[in-house]
C-alpha cells in the first residue's frame, strides 16, 4: 500500500497528537513527517520534507495563505479541518476533503483512502502518457520531441523549437522560437528531467533554459542570458559558476 507522508498544520497539539496516534496506529497508511502551528511558519520546512499531504486547520489566516502553499514545487494534496461552515472555502481551494471538529478515526481514513486514491490515479495517469508517447507511439526511442496535452487536444514540440520554460506556481509556461506559450499542468523540475540535458540548464529555480538559444552571456550586474529574439534572462547568483562550467563543457 502506497505510504501517504502528511504535515499537520494546527495549533491544537491535542489534534496532532491524534493523528500521531492513528500514525503509530496504522503504520502502512499515514506517517506524520513534521507539523506547525500556522501555514506562515512552516513555509521553510515544507520545502524540505515535500509531503504528499498537508493537513492543516481551517482559520481565516490558513486560508489567506493556502494559495501559497498551492505553489510549492509538488503535487501536494491537502485535507483541511474544522467547522462545517468552513468547508465551502476549503473545497474551492481543491482540498481532497475536510474533517468536522472533532477528531474522528473513520472520518481520518475515508479522507486518507480519498487522497490515496488522487495521488495513484495522477500516478498512473502520468505513467500512462510515458509510456503511450515514450515506446514507440508517435516516434522512437530517441525522440526530438515531447508533448503537451490539455483537455481537447495534444501539442507535440520539438526540443528545438522551445526557447525557455518559466515556472508559474505548480504549472510551467513553455516558450517556443514562434512567440508562441503553452501553459502545461507539469512542474518545471519535471520537465528538467524531461527535457535533454545537451539542450536545457536550470538558470534559475523557475527558468529551465535552451542554450542554444543563447546569442551572448551579458555580465553587467550578474550575468543574464541574451536570446537570440532579444530577451534576457537572469542567471541565479548560486548557479552562475554551474553554468559557466557548464558551458565550457558543451
Amino acid at each position: 500500500m502506497f505510504l501517504i507522508h502528511a504535515f499537520v498544520i494546527d495549533d491544537d497539539q491535542d489534534t496532532i497528537k491524534k493523528m500521531e496516534t492513528y500514525s503509530t496506529e496504522n503504520p502502512d497508511m499515514i506517517t506524520i513527517v513534521g507539523s506547525a502551528k500556522s501555514i506562515a511558519t512552516s513555509q521553510h520546512a515544507l520545502s524540505q520534507l515535500q509531503p504528499d499531504l498537508i493537513i492543516v486547520r481551517a482559520t481565516k489566516n490558513n486560508f489567506s495563505h493556502l494559495e501559497s502553499l498551492r505553489a510549492f514545487d509538488f503535487s501536494v494534496k491537502y485535507i483541511c479541518m474544522g467547522v462545517k461552515e468552513d468547508a465551502f472555502q476549503a473545497f474551492k481551494l481543491e482540498a481532497v476533503d475536510f474533517l468536522v471538529f472533532p477528531f474522528d478515526a473513520d472520518e481520518f481514513t475515508s479522507a486518507l483512502l480519498k487522497v490515496k486514491y488522487a495521488i495513484e490515479r495522477e500516478a498512473a495517469f502520468v505513467q500512462l502518457k510515458n509510456t503511450t508517447f515514450s515506446a514507440g507511439f508517435l516516434g522512437h526511442a530517441n525522440k526530438d520531441f515531447f508533448v503537451v496535452s490539455s483537455i481537447d487536444k495534444i501539442e507535440i514540440i520539438k526540443f528545438t523549437e522551445v526557447l525557455y520554460c518559466k515556472a508559474d506556481g505548480k504549472y510551467t509556461e513553455i516558450f517556443l522560437q514562434n512567440g508562441t506559450k503553452i501553459v502545461s499542468s507539469k512542474n518545471i523540475g519535471e520537465y528538467q528531467q524531461l527535457f535533454p540535458s545537451h539542450y536545457f540548464f536550470r538558470i534559475h529555480n523557475s527558468t529551465l533554459i535552451n542554450v542554444h538559444h543563447i546569442v551572448r552571456i551579458n555580465k553587467k550586474d550578474g550575468l543574464y542570458c541574451e536570446l537570440n529574439n532579444g530577451q534576457d534572462l537572469p542567471v541565479a547568483k548560486r548557479k552562475e559558476r554551474e553554468f559557466l562550467l557548464y558551458l565550457r563543457e558543451n
